[in-house]
């Protein structure tokens, strides 16, 4: 029976996203024997050559965690899949057989032939300007990127029944002092100054997460230190997660503390019968095999946000962080006033964040998934906020391209002409 090496690994690749071991064996020409043995790792490599480093099924891990971050929108360079299959490597216990304990340019080309499923891709580089007239196209190719998934696990982003499994997350840092922005003084003064509770104060991250119902998750405390203390933890709100880092930030190991404590838990019913969509930030700090093979196996896919996009597209950035902030200022005016100047401190910040959640509004979710454009999903909401230089290299695409998508696209000149005033001037003259 006559197969190739790539059958094989298509097949084996099938057969590791749930396809039946049979039929696939049938489909490529493949005999189950054979299939199976590669699968369960009796046979160390796919097709001829000496021994793996990794079983075939061990190395089909690696190869779906790369597949997975790529749909994501996290594209790996060969220098981060060899961190991964060191970390891997670590965590399944086997001995590290390569001389400065991470995989030379022989592994990694062998790796590639091995899975013809995945190839390397020239990233391409734009300067800031080019980048910045290149936004319509980001901004397209993320919305067909969210349209493609949610037409492949069957979710309708425009039906309310949906709202509850659509979720995002972010983190930010709060400030145990507060400045005001403005203060009342004798009309003339030169020097307009402030009493501060001290140079010593610090910014705490916290990890937010809600979902486009407007339901929010107990935030995720993170604070900088090396040990974490009872006294950190203590009147903070309910269901609250606490962690520590030796930055203060967010690092693998913390995410995927609060993705396996605090989010899987909140979404286990949801799951059970059907999908989940987690948006977040693709910073390095997010993202570990662990992360991966979790949402894998708890049907919760994860979508990355393409760089630099987040202040329009991250749906905490766009509507929940700015009233969070406003209130935290609130929060802490009202506390130097009640303690008399005194500051917040890690012992105090648990109790604050507490009154802090609970100005936390199911408005500020949806209000941030609304203006971010994800629910209801419109790519308009999202392309009629591009600045106006922006709006002007739209408008010149669709004048080039008469019958390329952008020109049917409400993006077009009639639409422009109807916004801003700075965007009809310009566009009518050129229309």
């Amino acid at each position: 029976m006559a197969y190739s090496k790539e059958d094989l690994s298509n097949a084996m690749e099938e057969c590791g996203t749930g396809a039946s071991m049979g039929a696939t064996a049938r489909k490529y020409g493949i005999p189950r024997s054979t299939l199976h043995d590669h699968i369960s790792g009796k046979h160390k490599q796919v097709g001829k050559g000496g021994p793996t480093v990794l079983t075939s099924s061990e190395e089909r891990e690696i190869a779906l965690t790369c597949m997975t971050l790529g749909g994501m929108g996290f594209g790996l360079t060969r220098n981060l899949v060899e961190i991964v299959l060191v970390e891997y490597i670590k965590e399944q216990q086997i001995p590290n057989p390569f001389r400065s304990g991470i995989p030379g340019r022989d592994w990694w080309e062998r790796f590639l032939r091995r899975w013809p499923c995945l190839s390397e891709r020239k990233p391409q580089h734009l300067s800031k300007k080019r980048a910045e007239a290149s936004h319509p196209d980001i901004i397209n190719g993320w919305f067909d990127r969210v349209e493609e998934l949610a037409r492949s696990v069957s979710l309708d982003l425009s039906d309310p029944e949906s709202a509850h499994r659509l979720w995002k997350c972010d983190e930010t840092g709060l400030c145990t002092a507060a400045g005001s922005k403005t203060l009342l003084v004798k009309r003339g003064s030169r020097q307009v100054s402030e009493v501060s509770s001290g140079s010593d104060h610090e910014y705490i991250t916290i990890h937010c997460a809600g979902c486009a119902s407007g339901e929010p998750l107990p935030p995720f405390i993170l604070y900088k230190g090396k040990n974490m203390y009872r006294r950190w933890m203590e009147g903070g709100p309910a269901g609250a997660l606490y962690g520590i880092s030796e930055s203060g930030w967010m690092d693998p190991a913390n995410f995927l503390s609060w993705f396996l404590k605090l989010f899987l838990p909140a979404v286990s019913h949801l799951t059970e019968t059907g999908p989940v969509l987690l948006f977040f930030d693709g910073h390095y700090s997010h993202i570990s095999l662990e992360l991966i093979r979790a949402a894998r196996q708890s049907n919760v896919h994860l979508l990355c946000l393409p760089p630099n996009t987040t202040y329009i597209l991250q749906p905490l950035d766009v509507g929940f962080f700015s009233p969070l902030k406003t209130n935290w200022r609130k929060i802490l005016k009202l506390y130097r006033l009640q303690t008399k100047g005194q500051k917040a401190t890690k012992e105090t910040f648990p109790s604050l964040v507490s009154q802090l959640w609970e100005s936390v509004k199911p408005e500020h979710c949806k209000g941030g998934f609304r203006g971010a454009g994800l629910f209801p999903l419109s790519r308009q909401h999202i392309l009629t906020k591009l600045p106006p230089s922006v709006a002007i290299a739209v408008a010149m695409k669709c004048l080039q391209h008469p019958s390329s998508r952008l020109a049917s696209h409400p993006t077009s000149l009639e639409y422009y002409k109807s916004r801003r005033s700075d965007r009809h001037r310009f566009l009518s003259s050129v229309y």
